[in-house]
């Protein structure tokens, strides 16, 4: 009986620990080492001067339609993998601007990346919101964009990346 006990103890806790285990996103690339160019770091500085928030009109304002013009797309792929999530929002951004034609694979690289940015969704509302659900957003079908999703592909990703 004591031998049977322990038996099913043992199934119960291999069961368990066979659980499906959650995955992250991981950085793979620091910031610093990224800004080591001089042209680069220069118009980075500049427009993160002005621009030290994610907001939903960033792609009307000045100086992010100067980074997107001066920065080149390696660049900002790279930022896509820096461990600073907002910046690896506003990478992302930048690239669909760009027309980058493997943005919604970089979508799907980032499916896991669950840290969370602060955004303005308008002057007063603040709102946190994770970097996947960010990049999900700007592919969205009222995003406008070469690349967004319709209606069916963007309702059955939402599903994909809430299913976690």
């Amino acid at each position: 009986m004591k031998c049977c006990k322990i038996l099913c103890v043992f199934i119960l806790f291999a069961l368990l620990s066979c659980e499906k285990k959650i995955e992250n996103f991981s950085p793979t690339t620091k910031l610093d080492r990224i800004l080591k160019n001089d042209d680069f770091s220069r118009v980075y500085y500049d427009f993160r001067i002005e621009n030290p928030y994610l907001t939903y009109l960033l792609k009307d304002q000045v100086s992010f339609i100067k980074f997107v013009n001066e920065v080149e797309t390696n660049d900002l792929v790279l930022l896509t993998e820096c461990e600073k999530p907002m910046i690896r929002c506003f990478a992302f951004k930048a690239l669909i601007e760009q027309n980058y034609p493997k943005i919604r694979e970089m979508l799907f690289k980032h499916k896991h990346d669950n840290e969370k940015v602060e955004y303005l969704a308008g002057r007063c509302i603040r709102m946190d919101i994770s970097v996947k659900n960010y990049m999900l957003e700007q592919l969205s079908p009222f995003s406008g964009n070469k690349y967004s999703f319709n209606r069916s592909e963007y309702k059955e990703i939402q599903k994909e990346f809430w299913e976690e």
